[in-house]
């Protein structure tokens, strides 16, 4: 409370304050959205994998049922 007989110091202050904390939530922010657009690339190569993998799997039982049912020359 060095400041209680001058307001316009603790103005100061006071802005000083909402400031320094306005910009560590934005550099937080940032952070966190880097964090997460770093994941997107990973998880989306991931997702076309198995989706990838998946198709061939029901593509080749689709085969083999195709196989079976098929009329014997």
């Amino acid at each position: 409370m060095a400041n209680e007989n001058n307001p316009v110091g603790a103005v100061n202050e006071l802005v000083e304050v909402a400031s320094k904390s306005a910009q560590q939530l934005a550099e937080t922010l940032c952070g966190g959205l880097k964090s997460a657009a770093g994941l997107i690339d990973p998880l989306g190569k991931a997702c076309v994998s198995i989706l990838s993998t998946a198709l061939g799997a029901a593509n080749q039982v689709f085969e083999g049922i195709a196989g079976c049912c098929a009329p014997k020359k």
